[in-house]
């Protein structure tokens, strides 16, 4: 990149949210654009900023429930920013805080982070 004398920050580490549109049970709606704000201020707050992506469309296999497939119209945020702040031991706490709470709260079975090319399963909700 050509130096043009403004400062470039580069970010290089994408971290991708996936905020659900369904309960577990793939029938009862969540407040989706309660979680979509609360994940843009989150990632805002802990990265600098982030992108939320229209509804889109996927499937989640419940294992626990017999291998049911959850059908899910998720939100999908994407956020880059730089190995130093994703190795950052506090922003990580607070960033698997906020994602088990979104678990518990939006009563989900699986809430999927992805940062970089490594995907998080978070199904265990009740530390903080």
């Amino acid at each position: 990149m050509e130096d043009s004398g403004l400062q470039v920050i580069r970010k290089t580490v994408l971290v991708v949210l996936f905020v659900p549109s369904v309960e577990r049970d793939g029938i009862t709606a969540i407040d989706q654009d309660y979680w979509v704000a609360a994940a843009l201020e989150t990632f805002g707050l802990l990265f600098g900023g982030a992108t939320a992506f229209p509804q889109a469309r996927g499937v989640w296999r419940d294992d626990e429930m017999g291998g049911v497939l959850v059908e899910d119209e998720p939100v999908v945020i994407h956020c880059y920013t730089t190995p130093a702040d994703i190795a950052d031991a506090d922003r990580l706490s607070q960033l698997g805080s906020f994602c088990r709470r979104l678990g518990r709260e939006a009563r989900q079975g699986e809430v999927g982070l992805v940062i970089g090319d490594e995907y998080l399963a978070f199904r265990d909700f009740a530390k903080e």
